[in-house]
């Protein structure tokens, strides 16, 4: 039997889609919009090159570590209550970000915009899987596949012209404080649209469970995201180490909560799920590749070719205009052709990566005319744009839609998918990050950056393959594995 209290669809839920999508499309956006202004903030904050680091990586920390803690709390408060108090809380944050005055302060409130981002995006796919019905589902999931590929495309395209139009002399604060009308029209909107769900089943909160979780998070985020910076010490081999035995420890308290008769934070019968712990391990090959392909094109754009953060944002237009196109016909290709629709889009992304990869081999030879074939880039961005736009919303579909998940356990679903999303992703900015700097070699020639490209973007392609094989024989692995998994 289904534990919420949700007796019948809200006949207000397309009106709220709009709404709870803006909770997920803003912690997005502010996970990559703040680079854009790095240059800006480090002058006038005269902030140092760690410091910088810490503006981007406290965010990212914040939002890791909280995500499966902010999934669960939605389940047993109320997703509509939870996702309301993250709204107003990121808010705030993004105000106190925006008026900082110290690097302190801003790193500070990015690691408290980041806890409040965790706190509002799990409901986004939580409520959008107990509000509609099975066959609306992957529609509105792929809107939130859209939203959070338009968040990563919108930091490029509106973060630079934000700081470089100075309004009100707000310089570097405006890609901040353009948060605060957004959040305050979602929280009056969303009071009035959108319903309220949550588990029946009533249970202390699992302080010791989210402790062990966040220490699990930490201690493998926090290296990835600042041990090249470090010239990877001691200190960050050691925390990697330590996260088997602290995983290990959070496993069976939470085996133990349950015994108890309490709500453990994670559904760990979800892991039972072959589709389910598939579908994360897709996810993690999938997006590994994601966010760095921005941040690797940014710098190649701006530092290698001395382009504008406007001008380094219109670069990108062609991938928004494919990724549009491609998410709002996914759900739609998706229901003739299942989960081959992410086959497609992985070799549309292939083509538009091996494409680049060979424009940056051939720019190479004459790299002081290599941007001005941008017309051939433009066709490999709208390739790669559609690609992604295919894939990505029957991936979020593939886990957070599976029969595996209740509408009980929608929160925990959603947090543990998205804390699989950001770790890859911030694996993704280290290790191909390390590839593409390593290759640089400390040059600075046009044809030395074009190189760098080739060798990363090899990388992504890899990933890339991966994926597509993992998702060509799903049905059959997805079986073995929850056999595997029953049999143990």
């Amino acid at each position: 039997m289904d534990d919420n209290v949700v007796p019948a669809l809200n006949p207000r839920r397309w009106h709220a889609l709009p709404v709870v999508l803006t909770g997920s499309f803003l912690s997005f956006l502010d996970f990559f919009i703040v680079n854009i202004a790095l240059p800006v903030i480090r002058r006038d904050l005269t902030a140092s090159p760690a410091q910088l680091q810490l503006i981007v990586a406290a965010y990212g920390i914040g939002f890791g570590v909280s995500l499966i803690t902010g999934g669960r709390v939605g389940d047993m408060f109320g997703r509509k209550r939870v996702f309301l108090i993250g709204v107003g809380a990121f808010t705030i944050a993004s105000a106190l970000c925006g008026l900082a005055l110290t690097p302190e302060m801003l790193i500070a409130s990015r690691a408290l915009q980041g806890v409040t981002a965790a706190l509002m995006t799990p409901q986004v796919l939580a409520i959008i899987r107990v509000e509609f019905t099975r066959e609306e589902q992957p529609f509105a999931i792929g809107l939130y596949g859209a939203s959070m590929g338009f968040a990563s495309i919108a930091a490029q395209l509106v973060g630079g012209p934000l700081v470089g139009l100075d309004i009100f002399g707000s310089s570097w604060r405006s890609v901040f404080l353009i948060n605060i009308p957004i959040g305050l029209a979602a929280i009056v909107v969303g009071m009035r649209t959108i319903k309220e769900s949550r588990s029946l089943r009533r249970s202390p909160l699992d302080f010791l469970g989210i402790g062990l979780a966040s220490l699990v998070l930490f201690f493998l985020i926090y290296p990835i995201v600042q041990g090249r910076e470090s010239d990877w010490p001691l200190w960050s081999f050691v925390m990697v180490a330590l996260v088997p035995p602290l995983m290990t420890a959070f496993i069976a308290h939470e085996r133990n909560f349950l015994r108890s008769g309490g709500l453990p934070l994670i559904a760990l019968h979800l892991f039972g799920n072959g589709t389910i712990s598939l579908g994360l391990m897709v996810s993690f090959l999938f997006y590994s590749g994601g966010a760095v392909f921005f941040v690797i094109l940014t710098v190649f754009f701006q530092e290698g070719f001395g382009l504008s953060p406007a001008a380094t944002g219109l670069m990108f237009l062609p991938f928004a205009l494919g990724f549009a196109a491609a998410s709002s016909s996914s759900a739609a290709i998706a229901r003739r052709i299942g989960m081959r629709v992410i086959n497609l889009g992985t070799v549309f992304m292939m083509v538009g990566l091996l494409g680049i990869i060979e424009f940056a081999r051939a720019a190479a030879a004459s790299p002081e005319n290599a941007l001005l074939q941008h017309g051939i880039l433009t066709m490999l961005f709208l390739v790669y744009g559609v690609g992604q736009g295919f894939a990505q919303p029957a991936l979020i579909n593939l886990v957070v839609g599976s029969n595996g998940t209740t509408s009980e356990d929608a929160g925990s679903a959603a947090g543990i998918f998205l804390t699989v999303i950001h770790s890859s992703m911030a694996l993704g900015v280290a290790s191909i990050g390390d590839v593409f700097f390593w290759a640089l070699g400390g040059s600075s020639t046009k044809a030395s950056y074009l190189d760098a490209l080739s060798k990363a973007f090899m990388c992504n392609l890899s990933l890339l393959v991966a994926t597509f094989m993992i998702v060509l024989w799903f049905p059959k692995l997805a079986r073995g594995l929850t056999r595997a998994t029953a049999a143990s």
